[in-house]
């Protein structure tokens, strides 16, 4: 999740409406500091303050995860098609294409 970008989308509707970070923060049961940190980028709210900052400034969560929804939708996307070609492939297929990708993901540098 891009922090500066989700921050900046909190602070641009809290000043539109008028509200300061230290009524926000009064309205989310938080302080004004912590509104701060996440208008700036430099922490994410918990799942709660999150909610809370949705129900005080009346926006809708799909306002404030938009750039993450998108990815989401991409990345379901293109797994889709994965799978779809893979249901077409025989047991023996499946295995080749299993081996395939531990050497790649073994030679990329990626460990789980």
């Amino acid at each position: 999740m891009e922090k500066r970008v989700f921050g900046q989308r909190i602070n641009y509707i809290r000043k539109s409406q008028k509200i300061t970070s230290e009524q926000l923060a009064e309205m989310c049961d938080v302080n004004a500091g912590h509104i701060r940190q996440i208008e700036s980028g430099i922490r994410l709210p918990s799942l709660n303050v999150f909610i809370e900052i949705c129900n005080s400034l009346k926006i809708s969560p799909e306002y404030l995860l938009e750039n993450e929804l998108k990815e989401c939708k991409q990345y379901d996307s293109a797994y889709g098609k994965i799978i779809e070609k893979m249901d077409k492939l025989s047991p023996q297929q499946l295995d080749l294409l299993d081996s395939l990708l531990e050497t790649y993901i073994t030679k990329s540098g990626y460990v789980e």
